[in-house]
């Protein structure tokens, strides 16, 4: 089976709080011969339902997409989350929207971010301040 997994797929996953979701989410994620693909965006979904809704620290939000990244039978644009979770907790003042906004730039396409936030232009290389 080939598919796309949800936000709440991930989120029982990662977080085993409704048991029997966990159980079908995890015997989909180890069965054999299953490929599942992880978009970016639900990625940024989980991150804001872990910072927003369960109060994680950046810290336990990287350990989560981590542990999601690392499931042989999940495929997803590591490079760039992995790039995106690195600036996120290397820069507290910054969303992970705002790190991957400026990661996608400089890795997808070698070019800057032009911005008017000022946090983002001073803590991103990548991000460049429009005056």
């Amino acid at each position: 089976m080939t598919a796309s997994l949800d936000t709440n797929v991930l989120l029982r996953l990662a977080l085993r709080d409704i048991p029997a979701q966990y159980e079908v989410a995890r015997d989909l994620v180890v069965a054999q011969n299953s490929h599942f693909v992880v978009t970016d965006t639900a990625i940024a979904e989980v991150v804001h339902a872990l910072m927003h809704h369960y109060h994680f620290s950046r810290g336990q939000v990287a350990a989560v997409i981590e542990a999601i990244l690392a499931e042989p039978a999940i495929t997803s644009n590591v490079r760039l989350i992995t790039a995106t979770l690195n600036q996120f907790l290397s820069q507290p003042q910054l969303s992970y929207t705002d790190c991957y906004l400026a990661e996608e730039a400089n890795l997808g396409h070698n070019i800057p971010l032009l911005t008017f936030d000022k946090d983002l232009a001073k803590h991103h290389p990548a991000a460049q301040l429009l005056d």
